[in-house]
């Protein structure tokens, strides 16, 4: 059901599924279009009941994930990724970082990366920004798995519909949101770089890259709960220097 639709139900004060179940005969649609809306509220309703987040993110277009991530934020784990370049054939990830039920986790290269795979088998919502053309892609390649195997909802289509536009550290900036000074201006093509000079003994580069990868993550978290703050969700907004300070050296 499109926005058109949904705003003539709400003009009539259909403003739930069960008052679309209850007033059903009152629904403005013709007899078929009624059927196959009633049926698609109920299979919601039970997924709903079912705490079946894959049928939302499956079933509901780009532009409506923000209601399953406003419905089920709690349950929500925000994870980003760092590689070795961009080659499928040859990169693979090099950081992992994860906010997950309110603590932040790292995974290294060659450290402790496949411990990932444990955290992600507890995740119920995976979030990202861009993560379906990057991140989730290169976990799969890093792990040689068919899938990630979790519901996945990219924070870019979510802030492209609310009318953000670019990469997350341009969306950061417009909302206000400041990284600490310590690692503010590394970018994807540095953090590539930072990795091969750790790998060259530079220990202090490792440092870096984990500090910013970190601070992605923790980022794409504050971009999401003051995106679901502007589409009337009842989020609280975390102070992003308070954030940061908590979290990333």
């Amino acid at each position: 059901m499109g926005p058109f639709r949904e705003a003539v139900l709400r003009e009539r004060g259909f403003v739930s599924w069960d008052d679309c179940l209850t007033r059903d005969g009152e629904i403005p649609f013709n007899g078929k279009r009624r059927k196959a809306f009633l049926d698609e509220i109920r299979k919601s309703i039970q997924a709903r009941d079912d705490r079946n987040i894959d049928y939302f993110t499956s079933t509901f277009p780009t532009a409506e994930h923000w209601r399953i991530l406003g419905s089920y934020f709690g349950d929500a784990t925000f994870i980003d990724v760092e590689t070795t370049g961009l080659s499928w054939h040859y990169s693979h990830a090099s950081v992992i970082a994860a906010y997950h039920r309110g603590a932040l986790f790292t995974f290294v290269y060659g450290e402790n990366i496949d411990d990932f795979l444990s955290l992600a088998d507890e995740a119920r919502l995976l979030v990202t920004f861009n993560g379906t053309c990057f991140d989730i892609p290169f976990l799969e390649k890093t792990f040689n798995i068919p899938s990630i195997g979790r519901p996945h909802v990219d924070l870019r289509w979510v802030a492209w519909h609310h009318g953000y536009r670019g990469g997350l550290k341009s969306i950061e900036r417009r909302m206000g949101i400041r990284r600490p000074p310590s690692i503010d201006g590394i970018d994807g093509i540095e953090a590539v770089d930072l990795f091969f000079q750790w790998q060259r003994g530079d220990a202090s580069s490792r440092d870096r890259l984990v500090s910013y990868c970190s601070a992605d993550v923790l980022s794409t978290y504050l971009v999401a709960e003051r995106l679901l703050h502007r589409s009337g969700c009842v989020i609280s907004q975390s102070n992003p220097d308070d954030f940061f300070a908590a979290r990333v050296s």
